[in-house]
């Protein structure tokens, strides 16, 4: 498939695809030269998923069964001033739809990152450092340089007016790190348990178990990617 094709499953992203003719691959970490300079979809999607810590795909095997059998190309890029791979999957009907997963050597460490599982602080580190879909910050665990609590992302840094009561957890120590797309948050608090997240949904905050809900949040994307 071309370049068009993958880029029309990421209309909010201006990409640049680099490969074996492309000025950019100076810009593309070591590992993923391979991966660029490959003209083989096969050969990319496995090198690629070669790179992924077997604890982050522990926590979401469902996806992780789909991305398996359902990745049929990795491509390098270049968007939002970082080095990315675009992975594109194919639905049982034929649909495409992507991922963007950022450079690792872009990671910033984020807010209460106490909170995170191993595993995900291990993917954010070492092989993406955010992985999304539809939106930079939906579908996915959003990039750390882009993650803040619901009371800064609301601008009140100080708290959210009418929120700060003591039945639930204070809209500055909830850090938000993915969405659905629309008005679900994702996010994660010290005063939750390592391994439990809080979805919000306006204002009412229900913590569950992180990896169900995030492979349940990945496979929702992959069974309505539009």
């Amino acid at each position: 498939m071309g370049p068009e094709e993958i880029a029309a499953t990421l209309e909010d992203w201006s990409l640049t695809f680099v490969g074996t003719d492309s000025g950019e691959i100076a810009r593309i970490p070591d590992r993923w030269r391979p991966i660029a300079l490959s003209a083989d979809p096969e050969d990319r999607r496995r090198m690629a998923l070669s790179l992924w810590n077997h604890g982050f795909l522990d926590l979401v095997p469902e996806f992780a069964e789909v991305l398996d059998a359902h990745c049929v190309d990795v491509r390098v890029g270049i968007t939002d001033g970082s080095a990315v791979l675009v992975y594109v999957l194919a639905t049982e009907d034929g649909e495409l739809v992507s991922w963007v997963g950022y450079d690792p050597g872009t990671f910033d460490e984020p807010e209460f990152w106490a909170s995170f599982p191993a595993a995900v602080q291990v993917f954010l580190r070492e092989v993406h450092a955010g992985f999304v879909s539809g939106s930079r910050e939906a579908f996915g665990v959003a990039r750390p340089v882009a993650m803040g609590t619901l009371a800064e992302l609301a601008d009140f840094p100080e708290g959210i007016p009418g929120w700060e009561d003591e039945s639930r957890i204070s809209s500055m120590r909830l850090l938000q790190i993915t969405t659905d797309g629309g008005l679900l948050k994702f996010c994660l608090s010290p005063d939750l348990a390592v391994g439990k997240v809080a979805l919000v949904y306006e204002g009412d905050i229900d913590p569950k178990d992180f990896g169900q809900e995030l492979d349940e949040l990945l496979m929702s994307r992959f069974a309505e990617p539009s």
